[in-house]
Order: structure tokens, then sequence, then C-alpha cells
């Protein structure tokens, strides 16, 4: 099983929603951790509608850090999103983010103890170069997933981003042709892409805003399912313990 980071170099590509959805098409158990220092649970506030309260947050994970219980919170506290699915929401605020700090080492060797365990963990870790930026969840997980849209503004940030130097890095590419292709942003940014989601606003927010489902799976559904399936077949790939 594998460790993975989504992250962005700016602005707001949909690094939450790609995660999100994601975690809900994956095959097999899969954690996602909210992580963006930023705050303010946008799964809880939007995929949710305000509608959910649930202890389990970061929040409560670093009280449970600090009692030595963090491996046992880490299997009671995340809220179920689907049968295989688990969430562990992101703190209200930046403030709350930013009291965090002591948290992300030991969260780093939880989650890759989870995989090791056959549990795949996603990790939302929000903008590159944010001073909270959950940097040992970024060098602890097994690869990067920096996701960008196809407008200059979001491949010129990707391409002069400061990546891990010790984490593999691909590229999730959101709306490809509008106006660069998927192999223009590759050629720009320098990294491969792994993925391309489509430009559909209408299924994305299903997943952003909680809006109702489709009685049949749109084109970003459909491309997430594979996307899913092609990471966690990944994921059994052999990760050396160092």
């Amino acid at each position: 099983m594998a460790v993975y980071a989504l992250t962005s170099a700016a602005g707001s590509p949909g690094v939450t929603t790609t995660a999100l959805g994601l975690a809900l098409s994956w095959p097999s158990e899969v954690v996602l951790i909210d992580a963006d220092p930023v705050g303010g649970s946008p799964i809880l506030a939007g995929y949710f509608g305000g509608g959910m309260s649930h202890p389990g947050t970061l929040v409560d994970l670093w009280s449970a850090f600090r009692q030595g219980q963090l491996e046992v919170a880490l299997r009671e506290k995340p809220l179920r999103l689907s049968p295989t699915a688990s969430l562990i929401p992101g703190p209200a605020s930046a403030a709350q983010a930013a009291g965090l700090m002591d948290l992300w080492p030991a969260l780093a060797v939880q989650s890759r103890e989870l995989s090791q365990l056959g549990v795949d963990v996603l990790v939302d870790v929000g903008r590159l170069g944010h001073r909270n930026l959950p940097v040992p969840l970024v060098d602890g997980a097994d690869q990067v997933l920096l996701v960008v849209r196809s407008d200059l503004p979001s491949v010129a940030a990707a391409a002069g981003a400061e990546v891990p130097e010790l984490t593999p890095v691909e590229a999730v590419v959101v709306g490809p042709n509008r106006p660069y292709s998927s192999a223009a942003v590759g050629s720009v940014t320098g990294f491969k892409v792994r993925v391309s989601l489509p430009w559909a606003p209408q299924d994305a927010e299903t997943l952003s805003l909680g809006k109702p489902q489709p009685r049949r799976p749109g084109p970003l559904s459909r491309t997430l399912r594979h996307a899913a399936e092609d990471l966690h077949a990944h994921s059994f790939e052999e990760v050396p313990v160092l």
C-alpha cells in the first residue's frame, strides 16, 4: 500500500475535490487526511453541507497524540465516507492548523504504518510554500500528486514550484485543453502527467458543494474511478522502508 500527498503550487486548482473524489472511488480501504493548513474543513462544509458534526478532526488527533494515543485515535476517530473510505477532517481555521506542527512527524509515521497494514492513505496538504505546510507528511509520502489546471497562471506556478527533493512528483491536470493539453502541461512543468481529469463543473459540485449525484456517472466520476484503480494498483509495488 502507499501514501499519496496531494498539493498545488498556487490558487485553487481543485486539490480537495480531487482528493475526495479519489477516496470515494478507491477500490479498497483508504484513509483521506485533510491536512490543508488553510483550515476550514471544506469537506465537512462542502460535501456534507455543514450538517455533519464529527469529533475526529486533526485537532482531536493532536490531543490524542499528546496523550500517547495517536495510534488508537487513527483507528477509532475517522469519519466513514463509504464502505471503503474514511476521512480525518482538517482544522477549523489556519490558527488551529498552526498549532498542529508537532503532530505532523508522528502522523507521518502512523500513515506509513497504516500503509504497511494494507490501507492506502491520501493526504491533502494544501498549497506548496504555505508557512504551515505539513512538511513531514509531504516528505513521508511515497508520491506527491501536484494538481494543476491547464491555464497559464496555474501552469506557470507549477513550473516554478519548489517541490520535494526526495519524493517523486507527478501531475494531475484538471481540465486539459483549457487551453493547454496535458502533454503541454507536462512539458512546461517538467512533471509526468499521471492523471488528466475532465472539466466537468456539475460533477465537481457533487464533491465540492454536496449537490445530488446524477443518475449516471459523469465524465469526472468515471475518470476518478479509473485514476483511483491505477493508483491503488501501483500501491502494491514494494516501497523500501528507510
